[in-house]
């Protein structure tokens, strides 16, 4: 059992020494412990340093990172090996990018992994990483060797490993290669003095504060924990493989190969002050209160005639003096004779029953352990999916009635989270590792209701329905990954006068391709009126004239697909189909289901139109149809079962090929289906359990592979992972 050691991390970007909020060269991963595929390998920290082409620089750089991150958690290997195969990865990915876009990109990479043993590096390329530890402040660097390689060269690189045993105080410093014109080895001794990473940070930003160059750091810091966690074997050095050095310290910075700069020769580490407790002072006795008893005699007015007196021999004389001076002898009375016997004989019965129930749950608690073992390895031998679950419930419900006879048992622990990463592996759950740390748009709840999110290119779509407004967010050209500066622009608005008609509450929004008869793209706008609007740049919002219906009731749904509408009618058991004439909607409407088909919509929650229209319900049911026809559809079963299913998502692809996404708000997590039901992944944001509380939208953008999810609270801009059916 060793201390529980906790991490503190802080990013400083400096770029012509002023601080940059947004660092797209460093990735901070921490997973939930017992989630496949990243329990047992730790937190992992990235610093990355890319020279050459500008053109798609971000991303590449969010290409490396995902390859990094994939690759390591993935690995079946220890730890080491995990990190070699993913820099070589990377330094694959780079040839790769080269050769299709004629460039000449390098890079560095620094990945630093944090077990609850110790702190394991791997550097390939241009970057520098300094410790401070118990053993003074050293540096690493592939930067010491002249002839160093960097990723995405012709030559396989070399890969440093390095490893330091984990111990409160430390502090990890991962740098990029310009730090080395600007640091000096005291400065970092002091900088590093204080196990702070927040400290070290604002004591480097002086450092650089001057400096020219982009500057990038990640600082990494231990601490005690308030808890102890069972301990992490040590990845062993002998598990590195050919293509890995063992990292040696240098007393001195390295120099980067543009401008070297002579070694500075490292001062001895300063001791650490460790302050003495002062004793405490002993309280001094209080006096007690003495009470002088005197007894009063009264007149005796006759006296007895005294008895003659014995002469008695000194030694008569001495024990009379000795039993005067010890008082008359005391004796215990029998009745207490009587009292000790029992209450000693009670405490026998009371220590025999502790005793034999003691045993009897020691007893009871191994059977159950016991019981709950079994299941677990029945569940990892059989081929049946439902029988898994089945096994893996019913040890998870021993391990509940094991916990009861002990604990906090630390057993108890590690068969839950081995039950959670089987349970995981067998839902086919893939952890959504970034996109939550930071939300594209935050919204306040008390006066926004966002209820709808598309996107279309660098354009992104909200709908607020509390507000009454349809506004657009313009994201950073550059990144793709966060908005730009331009502020957010309303587009639709509730009490606009457009073309004579009175904008009223509005209801839905779709982003509306040119398709079909549709001449132009822009966003349809419906509000409860059933007024319907369109906008599209270079003309402005325009009435799309949306043609009577006087069968409609009450419209819950808007699909758009192929220049038609689709507005779906609950009341009535109907999809209304509208098609275009121009950039209007004014030729009478069709009904989807013929007057001979019985179908009940009542519950439907959300709609999808690829060719075939999908309806979604709340229970996750979803019915098929085509043509107006039902078709024969089912989901695979799904661990735990949908409970509140709010959105599906589709692509234009066929069966089953294709690809839907389906959205439960109960258990914050986005479903991946083919379209022929087959479960391809559930998107869980595992570290970050409770983010996608209130989700209501999702949409994907499939050209650059972003999952847009919008809760009550914040839209996100999610990288989709691989899926098992892609890996």
């Amino acid at each position: 059992m060793s201390q529980a050691l906790q991490t503190d991390i802080s990013i400083l970007s400096l770029a012509r020494g002023r601080r940059e909020r947004y660092t797209p060269t460093i990735r901070v991963i921490e997973p939930a412990s017992g989630i496949a595929p990243a329990a047992g390998k730790g937190n992992l920290y990235l610093l990355l340093e890319v020279e050459g082409s500008d053109q798609g620089r971000a991303k590449l750089y969010r290409e490396i990172l995902n390859t990094i991150q994939e690759t390591y958690y993935y690995h079946e290997g220890d730890v080491i090996s995990a990190l070699t195969a993913a820099l070589q990865a990377i330094h694959a990915h780079i040839q790769a990018h080269n050769r299709s876009h004629h460039t000449a990109v390098t890079a560095g990479v620094t990945c630093l992994v944090a077990t609850g043993a110790e702190i394991v590096s791997a550097q390939a390329g241009p970057t520098i990483l300094a410790v401070r530890s118990s053993a003074g402040l050293q540096w690493f660097s592939p930067l010491n060797d002249d002839d160093y390689v960097p990723l995405g060269a012709d030559t396989p690189p070399s890969i440093e490993i390095g490893q330091t045993p984990g111990e409160p105080d430390i502090v990890v410093v991962a740098m990029n290669s310009a730090w080395a014109n600007h640091l000096e080895v005291p400065v970092m001794l002091e900088a590093t003095s204080v196990p702070r990473s927040q400290a070290v940070a604002d004591q480097l930003a002086g450092v650089g504060i001057d400096a020219p160059d982009e500057l990038n750091l990640l600082i990494v810091t231990l601490s005690e924990a308030g808890d102890h966690l069972t301990e992490r074997p040590h990845t062993s050095t002998a598990a590195m493989g050919t293509s890995a050095d063992r990292a040696m310290p240098s007393a001195s910075i390295p120099a980067v190969p543009a401008q070297p700069s002579e070694p500075v020769q490292q001062s001895p580490a300063e001791p650490a002050y460790s302050p003495r407790s002062r004793p405490a002072q002993r309280p001094r006795p209080s006096a007690g209160n003495g009470i002088d008893l005197r007894a009063a005699l009264g007149p005796i007015t006759e006296r007895a005639p005294r008895p003659r007196r014995r002469h008695l021999s000194p030694v008569e004389k001495a024990e009379r003096q000795e039993r005067k001076r010890r008082g008359p002898s005391r004796r215990i009375p029998f009745v207490l004779g009587i009292v000790a016997l029992l209450a000693l004989a009670t405490v026998v019965v009371v220590a025999g029953m502790w005793y034999y129930q003691g045993r009897q749950r020691a007893q009871l608690f191994s059977e159950y352990m016991q019981g709950a073992k079994v299941n677990y390895n029945a569940a990892q031998t059989t081929t049946d999916a439902a029988d898994a679950r089945k096994l893996l419930q019913a040890a998870l419900e021993q391990l509940g009635q094991a916990e009861y006879f002990s604990p906090e048992n630390p057993d108890i622990l590690k068969l839950r989270n081995q039950i959670a990463e089987t349970r995981a592996r067998l839902n086919q759950v893939i952890p959504l590792l970034s996109g939550f740390d930071l939300p594209l748009i935050s919204f306040d709840s008390m006066n926004q209701t966002p209820t709808q999110v598309f996107a279309d290119g660098l354009s992104v779509y909200v709908l607020d329905t509390k507000r009454g407004v349809l506004e657009r967010y313009q994201l950073d050209e550059n990144t793709g990954d966060r908005l730009g500066d331009r502020p957010a622009e309303v587009l639709v608005q509730k009490g606009m006068t457009v073309g004579g008609r009175r904008v009223g509450e509005l209801a839905f929004a779709v982003w509306a391709p040119a398709s079909g008869n549709r001449l132009s793209s822009g966003v349809l706008v419906l509000d409860r009126s059933n007024q319907l609007f369109n906008y599209s740049d270079g003309v402005g919002i325009t009435d799309a004239k949306l043609a009577e219906n006087p069968d409609l009731g009450f419209v819950s749904d808007m699909v758009y697909y192929l220049g038609n509408i689709y507005l779906l009618d609950k009341p009535k058991s109907q999809i209304w189909r509208y098609k275009p004439e121009g950039d209007v909607y004014d030729l009478p409407p069709e009904p989807y289901f013929s007057s001979d088909t019985v179908v009940n919509l009542a519950q439907v929650i959300d709609v999808a139109i690829d060719g075939a229209v999908w309806l979604l319900h709340p229970n996750g049911a979803i019915l098929r149809f085509f043509g107006g026809v039902q078709e024969a559809f089912a989901l695979d079963p799904i661990d735990p079962p949908f409970s509140d299913a709010v959105a599906i998502w589709t692509d234009e692809a066929d069966p089953p090929q294709g690809r839907m996404y389906l959205a439960d708000a109960a258990s914050n997590r986005i479903l991946a289906f083919d379209k022929s039901g087959a479960l391809l992944a559930q998107l869980m944001p595992v570290d970050h359990p409770q983010i996608l509380n209130s989700l209501r939208s999702i949409y994907v953008d499939v050209d650059n592979n972003y999952l847009y999810v919008l809760t009550a609270s914040a839209l996100y801009q999610i990288p989709i992972p691989r899926l098992e059916a892609e890996r």
